[in-house]
């Protein structure tokens, strides 16, 4: 009898830590500022991609020239309340 206290406590320890755990995790969307290059040698930069966190998520703003020679960065996260620390 005692042994299964024992397992069951554990178990009910396990699914509350794992719970918490989880809660802790940030629950926004990923943003990243994109660096456009005039060509395959990435040294000319002619652009970039920005985001700004918004209460309808992540928008992003274009300036410069679109090009498909890109590097991503990552910038943070955006949630419900704004831009969340990393």
């Amino acid at each position: 009898m005692v042994k299964r206290v024992k397992v069951l406590s554990l178990a009910l320890a396990t699914m509350f830590l794992g719970a918490s755990q989880a809660g802790a995790q940030q629950s926004g969307e990923p943003a990243y500022r994109t660096i456009m290059y005039s060509d395959a040698t990435y040294t000319t930069e002619v652009g970039y991609i920005y985001p700004e966190c918004t209460l309808r998520g992540v928008q992003y703003h274009l300036v410069g020239t679109y090009t498909y020679f890109q590097v991503d960065e990552f910038v943070g996260i955006c949630g419900p309340g704004g831009w969340e620390p990393l």
